[in-house]
């Protein structure tokens, strides 16, 4: 399978230990491309540019896992902003979308979320 990891940046470190998991199970795992290496004039040519390079991974990808095992801003199995663009690029292209757990139906585009038709793993990854 040919999977993109998409979630919080704050998650990097746990969504590399998943993809070692899942690259050792066989299956092809695309992270968020970090940008934080590269010289930006401004924070928002830097997001632009971090948004382009996961639509461009999302493309290639057959399956979306958001890790989303987090609370964060009173919510549990926080999806921010980011992701939720990338959950609504992959819907468009037809991509088949897990997350982690349950998302908090607090979030304001529950309805949307649940439209999406996203499958619940309902697990905790612990590393």
């Amino acid at each position: 399978m040919n999977i993109c990891l998409i979630g919080s940046l704050r998650n990097l470190t746990r969504m590399r230990q998943l993809a070692g998991d899942l690259k050792d199970r066989g299956h092809t795992v695309h992270l968020p491309v970090d940008t934080s290496e590269e010289s930006f004039t401004d924070r928002l040519q830097e997001k632009a540019e971090f948004m382009r390079r996961m639509f461009d991974e999302i493309k290639e990808c057959d399956t979306i896992l958001v890790v989303n095992d987090e609370q964060r801003l009173s919510y549990t199995g926080y999806i921010g902003p980011n992701t939720f663009l990338q959950l609504g690029m992959g819907f468009a292209l037809g991509k088949r979308i897990f997350c982690l757990q349950e998302w908090d139906k607090k979030l304001p585009y529950d309805e949307e979320l649940r439209a999406m038709n996203i499958q619940k793993l309902d697990i905790q990854v612990r590393f």
